[in-house]
């Protein structure tokens, strides 16, 4: 559980915190933040998974309680961002690549699981 815990403070904290501190770098890649939120919540997906797996007995309910826990912490994140800081702003499509790395997080744990069952 600590694990779960504590990459859930990293990150709120990484989306809430002011991002004007930190150094520009001279090269963009398109949508990078998008691919950082996406991992983000694959490993928030799995870490939950792994720990909500030791106390509930039926995998296909972790799957969904993990996917339900996970969207819905993109959605509080964004809507703080929104209405919370100031140097930070709420958007739709960081959700979608919240939801999507849930998404990828939950694939490899069930393709972990296939390649153990062979």
């Amino acid at each position: 559980m600590a694990l779960a815990l504590f990459w859930t403070a990293i990150v709120a904290i990484a989306c809430l915190a002011s991002m004007n501190d930190v150094p520009k770098v001279d090269f963009e890649i398109k949508n990078f933040d998008k691919l950082v939120h996406c991992s983000f919540y694959a490993l928030f997906a799995i870490f939950w998974f792994l720990y909500l797996q030791t106390i509930i007995a039926s995998t296909a309910k972790t799957f969904l309680i993990v996917f339900v826990l996970s969207v819905a912490f993109g959605i509080i994140i964004e809507i703080c961002q929104a209405n919370f800081t100031t140097s930070r702003q709420g958007d739709i499509l960081d959700i979608v690549a919240n939801t999507l790395g849930s998404l990828v997080g939950l694939a490899i744990i069930k393709f972990y699981q296939l390649l153990r069952k062979k």
